[in-house]
């Protein structure tokens, strides 16, 4: 009976030995993301991509809700890349103002807006043959828009060369959501209820059902000490 009392002690000692190192373990993070990728967000509608680190050499709107890849994050200004070389898609580089932008701490699944618009021009005058070259369409990469003199631009660009296009009105798009706080989403390293993992509360679990089986186990084998006037 000693002997069994001891294991089932020693048991027992040793659960909770496992519980307190698990307790203090660190959970592993999940969707982390590597520490040289750094990317930010355009929450709103004007956050202009600049040709240098001046505000008067703004370029385009970045589209909203879409990201930067940011190669140096500074005190006012930021160098950063937007978009990825993939033809007919050509990165670019440059500056945005570092408090105008959102820095995450994940890779985003859609960083970029991958658009094209196609542009007609028409030849002014009349055509004295069928009309075959009065007009001519022309596809661009979208970056982004600005508005000058209250004319809404497109700037856009084609095998290396960048510009503008007059445009009636903004591009729709599908925006990004994933930068969004989400009550519902679980706690950030994988934790569940009151700050435990899984596992942990698993453990837990067992522990206190091998704590039970002891105490009834002494419960049923311990015998009442007879009275002493007691005579068999």
């Amino acid at each position: 009976m000693i002997f069994v009392m001891k294991r089932i002690i020693t048991l027992c000692a040793a659960l909770i030995g496992i519980l307190s190192v698990l307790t203090f373990m660190p959970a592993p993070v999940l969707g982390a993301r590597a520490e040289e990728t750094l990317y930010a967000v355009a929450e709103s509608a004007d956050v202009w991509f600049l040709e240098t680190e001046s505000e008067d050499s703004k370029l385009f709107c970045i589209p909203r809700t879409y990201y930067v890849k940011v190669l140096s994050k500074g005190e006012k200004f930021s160098l950063c890349e937007y978009l990825r070389d993939s033809a007919p898609y050509r990165k670019v580089r440059g500056y945005c103002l570092t408090d105008s932008l959102k820095f995450v701490d994940f890779v985003p699944v859609r960083p970029f807006l991958f658009r094209e618009v196609t542009v007609e021009y028409v030849l002014p005058g009349a055509s004295l043959g069928d009309g075959k070259f009065s007009g001519k369409e022309e596809t661009f990469v979208y970056y982004g828009y600005r508005y000058e003199n209250g004319q809404l631009y497109f700037y856009v660009g084609k095998n290396g060369e960048f510009d503008y296009i007059p445009a009636d009105e903004e591009l729709t798009f599908e925006l990004n959501t994933d930068f969004l706080p989400d009550p519902e989403a679980p706690a950030a390293g994988g934790k569940i209820s009151d700050g435990l993992s899984a596992v942990q509360i698993v453990l837990i679990t067992l522990a206190a059902v091998a704590v039970l089986v002891v105490a009834v186990f002494v419960a049923h084998g311990r015998k009442t000490a007879p009275p002493e006037n007691f005579e068999p």
